[in-house]
């Protein structure tokens, strides 16, 4: 929904269509409110300066209610107004809700209602009423909209719209396997991965080979010298067991005999040891 200009919209509420209240001119703040720490030392010419807090930001937003001379809208509507600003489901307690204005739509205010004031006539015997909304923000800042952009190879620059610094949220995702990925920051500088081509052939280590069978057919599963004799492993090793070629799929399988298939006997001591195909 497009805000008008007089509207505003709190937790997804929009005033007009769900509070049924009409916005009047809202003041920000030119600041949050500032605390100065200082410390008293004795004998010392003036104080120590520790820095000054920013705490919370206020923003008070008056609103109007015209009811003319009906009573039970006008009670409607405050039933209405308080409910859905104060809740009373405990877990909501902490929780923090966005504030948008119409009059500047693209800026978020995060923070949570700490008062609704009482209303006051605006025509004496008439129901036509106004109140102010009193807005916290634990987080003295405003949010503007995220802005997407892929990075390029080199250097590269991402000028974002606001006043005040911001951390960059970056997602990578890889076009190939990595073993390593890191990064770096200097100074508002991102690296990531190793620097030279060099060092990601190196790092580029997924898996560990543990057998080389250069014929690639495991040796058939056989216990013949002859085709051991080239595959070399890390430590011994024991082959056991027989080989068939399914002729349907031209699969190599373990031999079929009565039993079933014979994978061999596996032996009982040397556990330490790598059994093949």
């Amino acid at each position: 929904m497009t805000l008008q200009r007089d509207d505003f919209e709190y937790a997804g509420l929009n005033s007009r269509d769900d509070l049924q209240v009409e916005m009047g001119n809202v003041v920000l703040p030119s600041a949050p409110a500032m605390a100065e720490q200082v410390t008293d030392i004795p004998a010392m010419y003036g104080n120590q300066f520790n820095g000054t807090n920013f705490t919370s930001r206020t923003i008070n937003i008056p609103v109007s209610i015209y009811c003319a001379d009906n009573q039970d809208r006008f009670n409607q509507i405050m039933h209405n107004l308080s409910g859905l600003l104060l809740s009373d489901d405990p877990s909501d307690n902490g929780k923090e809700y966005p504030l948008v204005f119409g009059f500047e739509p693209k800026v978020t205010y995060w923070g949570h209602i700490t008062a609704i004031s009482d209303p006051a006539p605006i025509n004496m015997g008439m129901y036509d009423m106004t109140l102010t909304i009193t807005f916290v923000q634990s987080d003295p800042r405003a949010t503007l909209p995220q802005v997407e952009t892929p990075l390029k190879n080199g250097l590269n620059t991402i000028t974002v719209d606001g006043t005040a610094r911001t951390d960059p949220v970056i997602q990578v995702i890889p076009k190939r396997d990595l073993k390593y990925i890191g990064f770096s920051l200097n100074g508002g500088q991102f690296g990531l991965g190793p620097e030279s081509p060099g060092d990601q052939a190196t790092a580029v280590q997924p898996y560990t080979k543990v057998v080389n069978d250069p014929l690639g057919t495991m040796a058939m599963w056989t216990n013949d010298t002859n085709a051991l004799s080239n595959m070399k492993t890390g430590e011994a090793y024991t082959y056991q067991g027989h080989s068939e070629i399914k002729t349907e799929t031209s699969v190599m399988r373990p031999t079929v005999n009565s039993n079933g298939y014979d994978f061999g006997t596996i032996p009982t001591t040397g556990e330490d040891r790598w059994y093949g195909p």
